[in-house]
């Protein structure tokens, strides 16, 4: 990958938004809102100050990154697609946009709720994407109870890949719980070896504080074992962080770090990764946007303070404020589709957004698997050895007259050298208006619907047997007794 692409960060720059880090966690600290959370922090060496906020020392943040493993594996039902995680500058896997509310249409933005049929079809096109590595719960479905939502979404994206799966987010102990138990159920794995069965995700709210509730769930998890843990902070510059975007991913590193010492506190090595989601807003209003390229910059830089750490990076791809698929929806798009990848990230997300995260759809699902097809080929160095570079192919195709379509150089590279199109239209204007398509869309429709038409990949009985109870008995845990037949939920 080009040297070019990952300056925009110096290494200069780098260790100063590290050090800034450390200077605000040591002298403004994280607000802790719960009393376990505080104990492990004062124990370890840090100190509570006034409004339950706790100073935490340098030295507590590089004892907690230490202890981070260097290396481990995200399973996948299918061996072969197992994610293999470091802070190493590649290789990139790309996962969906997670928990949109809205399904929207791409024509004229309107929205209506998702449900749970829209995450099966949606995870059956994922599941068939070329650029799509892992797979996670593209919307939140209105038609099942909040609080049973991650184990629903789980079951049916279960059902319908063997890719690796990304845990949906949770809020409460008891979902982290029953979500390890299901991935255990459909991977295999627990831990052991390095190899987890699923990631969670734990966002500190910002500025600098964690929530009571859902840091409660991270310390009881990962006491637990057998979990990877995403700190996924989600600032705003100018409102919940500052806006020089220097000094706004200084605050978001420092959040993340303070996520890692929380894990590492309560459970020396556990697997940590970090979760950058820091956004720009529209200084005229003040609204919280998403396509504009200070996400990209951003996600850059996060990615290159992740490595100072040894930890790798899930940062912010393709997306878009755009309310519809229209130009600004595409050239936003490959602007931070390039920028998150620039720096080579190990998870690139954002596959499926629109509407500043908002809303997805199918069509627009099928066109980022494209947009990253051109984006990856624009990141890939290519070949200039002597075979590429061969002076007597280009001196014969000269002075043949005959050109160099039919020499056998141009047919050894014309394939490898050439991008072919998962979705955009390369033919003539004649057949396009013959065609009757009126835009991309037309094409990401048919594509889609060819798409969910494929048959599921499915679950052996047994483990289907397995997660279904886990559900049920999970409703009765936490007395729901009114909830979709998690069977009928997939069809069956």
């Amino acid at each position: 990958m080009p040297e070019s692409m990952i300056k925009i960060w110096p290494d200069e720059a780098i260790e100063a938004m590290h050090l800034a880090s450390l200077a605000v966690l040591e002298r403004a600290g994280v607000k802790v809102e719960s009393p376990a959370a505080r104990e492990l922090l004062v124990a370890a060496g840090c100190t509570v100050a006034a409004a339950d906020r706790v100073l935490v020392p340098a030295q507590v943040v590089e004892d907690a990154v230490a202890a981070c493993p260097p290396s481990y594996t995200l399973a996948a039902r299918d061996p072969e697609r197992s994610l293999s995680m470091d802070g190493d500058p590649g290789p990139t896997y790309v996962h969906n946009l997670g928990g949109a509310r809205d399904v929207a249409d791409p024509r004229t933005g309107v929205g209506r709720r998702a449900t749970l049929r829209d995450q099966q079809l949606a995870a059956r096109v994922m599941h068939n994407l070329v650029n799509q590595q892992q797979v996670t719960s593209l919307w939140q479905p209105k038609d099942v109870p909040d609080l049973l939502e991650p184990l629903y979404s789980f079951l049916i994206l279960a059902c319908e890949t063997d890719k690796a799966i990304g845990g949906p987010g949770i809020s409460h102990p008891f979902q982290a719980q029953y979500l390890k138990e299901m991935a255990q159920a459909v991977t295999g794995a627990d831990g052991s070896s390095g190899v987890y069965p699923i990631d969670l995700a734990f966002s500190p709210v910002s500025p600098l504080i964690l929530g009571a509730e859902v840091t409660d769930a991270l310390i009881e998890q990962v006491h637990r074992g057998g979990v990877v843990v995403e700190i996924l902070p989600c600032p705003a510059a100018a409102t919940t962080a500052p806006a020089a975007l220097s000094a706004a991913i200084a605050q978001q590193n420092a959040e993340v770090l303070a996520g890692v010492v929380l894990t590492q506190l309560a459970a020396p090595g556990t697997p940590v990764y970090y979760g950058p989601r820091l956004s720009a807003v529209d200084p005229r209003s003040g609204v919280v946007v998403s396509g504009t390229p200070e996400t990209g910059v951003a996600s850059a830089a996060a990615v290159l303070l992740a490595r100072r750490y040894g930890l790798a990076c899930d940062c912010y791809g393709p997306c878009s404020d755009s309310k519809v698929v229209d130009a600004q929806f595409g050239y936003e798009r490959v602007v931070n589709a390039l920028l998150g990848l620039s720096a080579r990230p190990r998870l690139l997300s954002g596959i499926g957004e629109i509407q500043a995260g908002v809303a997805s759809s199918l069509e627009v699902l099928v066109i980022d698997d494209d947009v990253l097809n051109n984006a990856l080929y624009a990141l890939t160095p290519r070949p200039w050895d002597a075979d590429a570079l061969d002076i007597d192919a280009m001196v014969d195709g000269v002075l043949s007259g005959r050109g160099f379509l039919g020499t056998k150089h141009t047919r050894r590279y014309i394939r490898s050298e050439f991008v072919a199109p998962l979705l955009s239209y390369r033919g003539g204007l004649n057949d396009w208006v013959a065609s009757g398509h009126s835009g991309v869309v037309d094409l990401a429709s048919e594509k889609a619907a060819e798409l969910v038409e494929r048959d599921p990949v499915g679950l052996p009985g047994d483990v289907l047997d397995t997660l279904w109870g886990l559900i049920v008995r999970c409703a009765a845990e936490v007395g729901i007794h009114d909830y979709p037949d998690p069977r009928r939920a997939l069809g069956l």
